[in-house]
């Protein structure tokens, strides 16, 4: 019997590469099947996605060999939206899908409409998507896909740009054809929500080679030690449930979480950070885009060597925000001030001397045609010494498991390998300030500790952070302050463990497990379900 998608011996070489990115891959996926790729970054895993779906060679050149079968009805949703969109208004996009239906001009608005409530695009049809965030541009991508009512469905990175309550209810929604004969493959670093209702999961080394597959429990039980060599994430709470865990006082879990919360309350009773001068000072700034307010009322300071995470549903002005602080973005009203100066008198090139910024969208930061050549651009502008330069470039390249790419041109590498090239490039110099737009997004567990590692050091060093992140973890374990932005204002400023431990409304976050558990824990005892109470939630 024919299989309904299926490879066998395919492996693909980019032209631009002496290396294949996939080595004799053999797989079968059956009628209805959900499965999840892992492995990490860089290993092949989307360049599988993209024969597959019959986009390698159709549509990307590279040299594959091997026998792909595949349905004729699927649809792809890619790590980055922007890629794949072709008209200028978000119901057109979605129309564009339709066509390829052959549906009547007649039937097409109700569909769109059912599309968008699907994928939560609760906005005009007609609304340009240049305006959308990275997060409403994915559940338009998601939107399009639903439209295809396609019976093989690819998704690299569904969720990457999403706030964690939106990845959660994308997750939900496709979920809810888990028992339909809909075939689904996902390729996804954040394992939670997704991870328990695959029915298999495939995991590959570094090199592009398959190494194993089975059951999601399996695949952690049998491969864990690889998993934990490769760097690839693992669910933080699968396969236990909270209730397992919170019905069990010696439960492993409830150990960790424990010590987790100890450590983020002893962070937040530390000393302040805020004994100098500031680095930046925002006073009563307004951002508006056209006739519409994004922004109000804006104030804050940022000193020395603090770090701080700006967080928010999509669509809360995060990125504008980071935007406005390096110049690349006016506003309405108010004043920014870096080193005491006002942001308005301060030369460009002066600026960009003291302050790095890397983009939501790394493609959009890259100038030269190749990997080395975009690490130590800034240092060949600066008329930098040729063999310290070439010595720092090597450490960054090798740092971030880029120096077997370093002849290759950015634009080729992997989502995963330009974040990291984004960030690198900013690490060659010693600025006082670093702004990062969700510099960890689409990395495996290996490089994105070593990301936050170097980022730590340069804490340490004195500079500044400011950070935009959907990864609540992260902000709960690096972050010493977080802003929290919703309805056009800034919320809440003060500690991770202050904001995740208080009452408020958290619009667009999901409180990081430890704390989730916390809150558990007290409302059972505090309803009499439970006995016992740990000091740690005292």
């Amino acid at each position: 019997m024919t299989p309904h998608l299926a490879c066998k011996d395919v492996s693909v070489r980019f032209f631009d590469s002496r290396f294949f990115t996939l080595k004799d891959v053999t797989l079968s996926i059956e009628k209805g099947e959900k499965v999840l790729f892992l492995g990490p970054s860089g290993c092949g895993k989307s360049t599988l996605l993209a024969a597959l779906a019959g986009l390698i060679p159709g549509s990307i050149e590279a040299e594959i060999t091997g026998e792909i079968v595949r349905p004729d009805r699927i649809g792809i949703m890619f790590q980055d939206p922007d890629a794949q969109f072709c008209m200028l208004t978000v119901g057109d996009e979605i129309a564009f899908s339709l066509e390829n239906r052959c549906v009547p001009r007649n039937q097409m608005d109700s569909l769109i409409e059912k599309a968008m409530a699907q994928a939560g695009l609760s906005l005009p049809k007609d609304t340009p998507i240049a305006t959308l965030s990275g997060g409403m541009k994915q559940r338009l991508a998601l939107a399009c896909l639903l439209a295809l009512d396609a019976d093989t469905l690819f998704f690299d990175e569904p969720t990457a740009q999403l706030d964690p309550q939106g990845r959660q209810e994308i997750f939900e929604l496709l979920r809810s054809f888990s028992d339909s004969d809909v075939t689904m493959v996902f390729v996804e670093h954040v394992l939670d929500e997704l991870i328990d209702w695959m029915d298999r999961v495939v995991l590959f080394d570094a090199g592009g080679r398959l190494i194993g597959e089975g059951t999601p429990e399996d695949v952690l039980s049998l491969y864990g030690k690889e998993m934990e060599e490769a760097g690839i994430w693992k669910p933080r709470l699968f396969p236990h449930t909270m209730e397992e865990v919170c019905a069990d006082p010696s439960h492993p879990l409830q150990t960790e979480w424990s010590s987790q919360l100890q450590r983020s309350k002893a962070k937040h009773t530390t000393s302040s950070l805020r004994t100098n001068e500031p680095v930046y000072t925002v006073h009563d700034l307004s951002i508006s885009y056209g006739k519409k307010q994004v922004l109000t009322s804006i104030n804050f300071s940022l000193h020395a060597g603090e770090w701080v995470a700006i967080v928010g549903k999509n669509g809360a002005g995060k990125s504008t925000l980071l935007k406005v602080l390096v110049g690349l973005e006016k506003w309405k009203q108010g004043d920014i001030l870096f080193a005491g100066r006002s942001l308005k008198k301060w030369p460009t090139k002066a600026l960009f001397e003291q302050v790095g910024f890397v983009f939501q969208n790394p493609e959009l930061q890259f100038v030269t045609d190749r990997v080395y050549d975009e690490v130590a651009f800034g240092g060949k502008v600066r008329g930098w010494n040729e063999t310290a330069l070439h010595e720092k470039t090597i450490r960054l390249l090798q740092e971030f498991a880029l120096e077997p790419f370093s002849e290759k041109h950015p634009f080729t590498l992997s989502q995963g390998q330009k974040r990291r090239l984004s960030v690198a490039t900013m690490l060659l110099f010693d600025q006082k300030v670093l702004l990062l737009d969700e510099p960890t997004f689409g990395q495996d567990a290996g490089t994105c500790a070593q990301l936050l590692s170097r980022l730590q050091q340069r804490k340490e060093q004195g500079t500044s952070i400011i950070m935009v992140t959907h990864d609540m973890d992260l902000v709960d374990q690096y972050a010493d302050r977080v802003l929290l932005l919703d309805n056009g204002t800034i919320q809440f400023d003060g500690t991770p463990y202050e904001l995740f431990s208080s009452q408020l409304p958290l619009p667009g976050l999901i409180r990081p497990l430890p704390y989730e558990w916390e809150r558990r824990i007290k409302d059972d005892a505090r309803f009499g379900l439970v006995s016992y109470a740990r000091e740690s939630i005292r």
